[in-house]
Order: C-alpha cells, then structure tokens, then sequence
C-alpha cells in the first residue's frame, strides 16, 4: 500500500470518527445522553454509524484486511481509532484513547450477565422455563427441569394467581434442596411476567338450556367467524360477547375498551395469536366494525382471553403500561423475585415507574427485564435502553409473538437481529423469547425450522422455552447445540469426525 493511499483511507476515517464525535456532542446537548458512560456512548455511536454508511470505505477497508464497520458494534469508536493509528506512519493516534474498548467491552458484559442471569462467560445461555399450576401436580418436574439445566424459572402474572405463583416458587426452591447432593450450589432465578395492558377477548353470553332430564342448565355461548364475516367489538365496559343473529352481527367486548378510542377505519385487527385477521371497517361512539379477511380455518372459534393487537391503532396512547393492576401485584411478589419482566412497554418513563414502585416495597435488588413486543416499543428502544442502563440490573427480551402482529409477520426477523445488535452496542444481556422448540415442547421431537431458530438463539444470553411435557428434553437440546456450537468436531449419526472435506 503506497503512503498515498494511507493517507487517504486515514483521512476518512478520521473524517468518519469526528463526525461520529460531532454527533454525540448533539445528541449529549440536546437529549441530556450522560456520554460518560461508556455503554451508552457506544450505544449512540453505533446508532449514528448507521445513519453514515460508506459502503465504498467498509469495502476497502476489508480488502486491506480489517474488520467490517459492522463488525465493531461493542467498540465502535476505539476501532475506528485503531484502524486510524495502522495507517498513520508513526504508528500513534492522533487523539487520547477515552472510549470502551474490546476487553472494557467484554468485561461489561460479561458482568451484567451473570449480575442479571447469573450466567458465567463461557457458560452456555442461561435458559428460562414457563411454569403454570399444571405443573403442582408432578413435582418430579421441578427436579427434572433443574437437573437438565432450568436456570431461571418464569412465571407469567396474566395467570393464575397468588396463591399459584408460592406455590411453583415454593417447588423450585424445595427441589433446588432435595437436589444438592447430584448438582451442588443449585439455584434458580425467579423471573415474572407483569400482565401489562394486553387487550383480551372478554367474557361471552351464556343460555340456558334444558337437559333431558328436565334440569336446567347454564351454557357459554360460542362465536365462530370466517372470511368477509363483520364482527362487532363493544366500546362497553364487561360486555358479553354473543353470536351474530339475523338482524346484528356477532359482538365481543374487550377487557380495555379505552384502548378503542384512537382506532380508525383501515386499521388492521388480530385476534388469538394471528389466528383471524380483520380490518376495521366502521366506526362509532359505541363500536367498532371488522371485516374478516383472514382465517387461518374455514371457521375459527372466538375463546374468552384470546388476545387482541391493533398494530395501527396507538393504543398504547390511551392503555397505561403500568397501571393499579400492575401496582398489586408487585406489592405481592416484591419479596419473592429476582427478575421482573415489563410486559407492552412503550416509553422509557415505564421503568422509570417500575423502579419508583419497588424502591417504596423493598431494599432487595431486582433485575428488570424490558419485553419489547409492540411497534411503540420497537421505535422508543435505543430510549428505553438508555434508561435501562441508569439501573444495576436491566436486559432486554425479544418478545416474538406479539412483535410479529405489531410490525408484521416479514419484518420480524430483520426486527429481532436489529434488536440484538442495539444490545451488543449497549453491552447489556438479551432473552430469545416464544416458540423456541415448541414442537419439542409438546411432541418431543423438534420441527427442522425450529432447530434453525434455536441455534440462531444461541447468540443471545437467555433463551426462553414455553410449556410442554418434553420441555427437560429441550433444555438439554439447547445444551448440547451450544456445545456443537463450540465444538470444531461434526457429529454424524454416533460417529465423529472433523468438520473437513475429501481431499482438503
């Protein structure tokens, strides 16, 4: 490389660095960024790098052997130092080194880690486990989910209830115990899901019936919708949901009918997971009309508590995030958890409030985990991260489902990488949330799309793993992928050989 050349990739990489820094003095100015904190630094360079792609200077630079510029997210600007320092002729940067660098980078992380997960470097993900009252039945289960390496127990507050909760909490900490002596200095972390402001499909009608012996008996209505049928969503508070008849359409209420306030014709409307979409299609002071126009059956079934998104509706406008509800319950499980999931956060303010909450109930220090699952929490997340890191224990969860319905089915994977990136530039630990080896779950044999996506999950710190008999057989799965992972050597049916070709 001739000394003009040098000069000339130096040059704009300095240019690069110095807008970067021009930026973050803005960015410090006007949004009060403590930029002294070396992640959230890193966090508003690794944003503003974005926004400067030179896709002609990344190709050079890689063809002169260094890193991509998407390769230095943990450590934007003391690599872009480096790479200045090779290509200047005294070999010394021409600016004092005060950015994170890639041991600080990996020192942070690490730390939250085990802080928040108590996951250990070279450990493989620390993996969370859903437990409901099913499982009160069998308490074998609690020993077997420990023994196949359940780190973290989660329970989700939308269900059951009080009494539930000490109960499951109570058979992890007696099968901790009763375990010691085959895995001594067990111990698993309790995380809970608040409910959060998910809109839900309210009670339905019931009938009387007649039995054939004469008694009298009470039914639950049932409503059943298909392609280009209206349903009828209730602004009333506690409205029974009935089927259609000849002169009206079939109704539902809602368990939050104020989230209805800014929904508009045209808006999109899913119900039960995707299940049925609609579009609204009228709209008035005491409901709201949705055409049909998706069913994933000839015919689907509306249950009660089947949950409801309107992605383009902004009702998290009129839904607060933390709410009377949420208040309860934390003044319940304060003494009793060590994580506490934020469901359908939507501004930074919300742990703002969570904070302020558990400071009035306990000294205890109790990990917060943002679960960015709606299009406002997408949009609001380099916010919500920056406040997050004001806390000792903060991380993020992928929260797929509802994330798909909010930004749409195609985005949801270039929506789950870019939030995984974000985490590394801020150094802070990531949960791979819903349906990872769903199908292992339940049947005890996974789907070949499911091994794909818990091997991408590898890459993030926590991997969350839903309800099912087999749910042990897929902790252990997970397991053993990241030793595959880490491992140089293929494993072919009992037999192993090196990851080679023929001839090479």
């Amino acid at each position: 490389m001739t000394k003009r050349e040098k000069s000339e990739y130096k040059n704009q990489l300095i240019r690069l660095r110095n807008d970067i820094n021009d930026a973050l003095a803005a960015l410090a100015a006007a949004q009060k960024i403590d930029m002294t904190d070396a992640s959230k630094q890193n966090l508003c360079a690794f944003l503003v790098l974005q926004n400067l792609t030179q896709p002609a200077l990344n190709d050079q630079l890689i063809e002169q052997g260094f890193s991509s510029l998407q390769t230095i997210t943990p450590h934007i600007l003391h690599s872009i130092n480096k790479m200045i320092d090779h290509f200047s002729t005294n070999g010394l940067s021409e600016q004092p080194e005060n950015f994170i660098d890639v041991q600080g980078a990996r020192f942070l992380k690490n730390m939250r880690n085990f802080e928040l997960l108590g996951k250990n470097e070279h450990d493989p993900p620390a993996i969370m486990v859903t437990l409901d009252q099913s499982i009160l039945t069998n308490p074998e289960i609690f020993k077997d989910l420990l023994r196949s390496g359940m780190t973290i127990a989660r329970i989700n507050c939308a269900h059951d209830y009080y009494e539930v909760w000490k109960k499951l909490i109570a058979g992890v900490r007696n099968a901790e115990e009763e375990i010691q002596g085959e895995k001594p200095n067990t111990r698993c972390k309790i995380y809970m899901d608040l409910p959060g402001s998910k809109i839900r499909v309210g009670n339905l009608d019931k009938m009387v019936i007649t039995k054939p012996s004469g008694e009298l008996q009470e039914k639950q209505m049932t409503i059943k919708v298909k392609k280009d049928d209206i349903l009828r969503i209730s602004k009333r508070a506690r409205y029974p949901g009935k089927p259609k008849t000849k002169t009206e359409p079939a109704t539902i209420g809602i368990t939050l009918p104020v989230a209805l306030n800014n929904v508009r014709p045209g808006d999109k409307v899913f119900i039960d997971d995707g299940k049925i979409c609609g579009k609204v299609v009228h709209v008035t002071s005491e409901f709201i009309d949705v055409k049909i126009i998706l069913a994933r059956q000839k015919k689907e079934q509306i249950k009660p508590g089947s949950g409801i998104n309107f992605p383009d509706s902004l009702v998290y406008l009129n839904v607060p995030t933390i709410s009377e509800k949420e208040i309860q319950i934390l003044s319940l499980i304060a003494p009793m958890v060590d994580l506490i999931g934020i469901s359908y956060i939507h501004y930074p303010n919300d742990i703002r409030k969570l904070k302020g909450h558990l400071a009035k109930l306990t000294d205890r220090k109790i990990g917060i985990i943002a679960k960015i699952e709606t299009k406002a929490a997408m949009l609001a997340l380099t916010k919500i991260i920056l406040e997050g890191l004001n806390y000792d224990l903060f991380g993020v969860m992928i929260a797929r489902g509802d994330l798909a319905l909010e930004i749409g089915y195609q985005q949801l994977a270039k929506a789950q990488e870019g939030i995984l990136e974000i985490c590394r530039a801020a150094h802070i630990p990531v949960i791979w949330a819903t349906d990872v080896l769903n199908r292992m779950n339940k049947k005890g044999t996974p789907l070949r799309t499911e091994l794909t996506d818990a091997y991408m999950g590898l890459r993030a710190d926590c991997i969350m793993i839903n309800k099912g008999p087999y749910v042990p057989k897929s902790v252990k799965f997970i397991q053993q992928l990241d030793e595959l992972n880490k491992d140089p050597l293929l494993e072919i049916r009992n037999s192993v050989v090196p990851f080679v070709q023929y001839g090479f």
